[in-house]
């Protein structure tokens, strides 16, 4: 069976899942997912999707499905706490639950929320809607529908994008922003960069249960996320076995066709970067397991990606105005969970100072 996410590994790893349009459709498992299209929760497609979620989900949250658009709803999870209200965005491929752990360092001072995306999760798949245009106005949305008049937005990977929307066309909108290691992928080269060979693709084994599945990721990629983020991205048969991905490659396509470049002169509010800044030494976890010839591609291949990482960091820091930048090196892409004492250290002192 093949790897339903072999070449979106690569880019979760190093910079997120952004390149999964481009690169993705060949490697998708063969199995069926949810059509493209489908109705929002409560509707015979969306209640499939709700039965194929693992019992797994351990976190205190409250899920609510908001409609953003007619027959299109979001899951919002909602970790409680009081003061301003912190929304926390995904990577692409991921859903809220990726933070079930992360919320809670922050909800002791904040009201803190979580968006899965359309077509995510238990999110709606409509057919249309996934430009950075539309995928920021689903935020409002999500916003207007909560009476939430002005938020702090924390985006991770591709939801930079919807953080450089926000903030250059809903001003009043955003008290602060905070990129978890979330660069402008819309312009300054990414979409011409050879990307590093995929790793080797799951065994029959990694694939017995959600549990093996989850330490088989991590294995490869070098972080965990919490186990009801991986439960609400896939679909398991009545033994438990892992038989394929909820989202359909198509969705991954068309928001890589969406993006577009960052307006970081437009952005007035104040912004924390996070970022992942890969040397050419930098090597995922999985390379150890590649054989010669795509060890030395991973090896000609990282050379490009980190210099335009380089490159991506100062079009941000020089860009947007009232900026402060924290530099990692050669850490993780999912900097909130492999660094998250570094990073919740720092968030909560950009957040909390006036």
């Amino acid at each position: 069976m093949g790897k339903w996410k072999v070449w979106l590994l690569i880019a979760l790893g190093i910079l997120g899942s952004f390149v999964a349009g481009a690169l993705l459709g060949p490697n998708v498992w063969n199995a069926t997912t949810t059509p493209v299209g489908s109705a929002a929760p409560g509707s015979a497609t969306g209640q499939r999707a709700m039965n194929d979620v693992c019992r797994c989900d351990t976190s205190g949250h409250k899920v609510r499905f908001v409609t953003v658009e007619p027959g299109v709803q979001l899951e919002v999870l909602d970790w409680g706490g009081t003061g301003k209200t912190l929304v926390l965005l995904t990577g692409l491929g991921d859903n809220a639950h990726v933070f079930d752990q992360f919320a809670y360092q922050f909800n002791d001072r904040f009201h803190v929320i979580g968006i899965t995306r359309r077509g995510f999760g238990r999110s709606s798949q409509p057919a249309h809607g996934y430009d950075v245009d539309t995928r920021a106005r689903d935020d409002i949305a999500v916003l207007d529908k909560l009476n939430i008049r002005e938020a702090i937005f924390v985006g991770h990977s591709i939801a930079g994008t919807e953080l450089n929307k926000l903030g250059a066309v809903y001003p009043d909108r955003v008290k602060k922003l905070v990129y978890l290691d979330a660069l402008d992928i819309g312009s300054g080269g990414w979409a011409t960069l050879p990307q590093p060979p995929p790793p080797p693709a799951d065994t029959a084994e990694d694939l017995e249960s959600v549990q093996r599945f989850a330490a088989a990721e991590a294995r490869s990629d070098g972080y965990r996320k919490p186990l009801a983020a991986i439960c609400n991205m896939i679909r398991t048969d009545p033994s438990g076995r892992v038989v394929g991905a909820i989202t359909p490659p198509e969705i991954s396509s068309k928001i890589y066709e969406g993006l577009q470049q960052a307006e970081y002169d437009r952005i007035q509010a104040p912004a924390l970067g996070i970022f992942n800044k890969i040397t050419p030494q930098y090597r995922l976890p999985y390379y150890w397991y590649l054989d010669p010839a795509a060890q030395e591609e991973f090896n000609r291949n990282i050379k490009s990606l980190a210099k335009w990482v380089e490159g991506a960091i100062q079009r941000f820091r020089s860009g947007v105005k009232n900026s402060r930048v924290i530099e990692l090196h050669d850490t993780n892409h999912y900097v909130f969970i492999v660094d998250e004492a570094l990073v919740v250290r720092e968030m909560r002192k950009f957040l909390l100072e006036e």
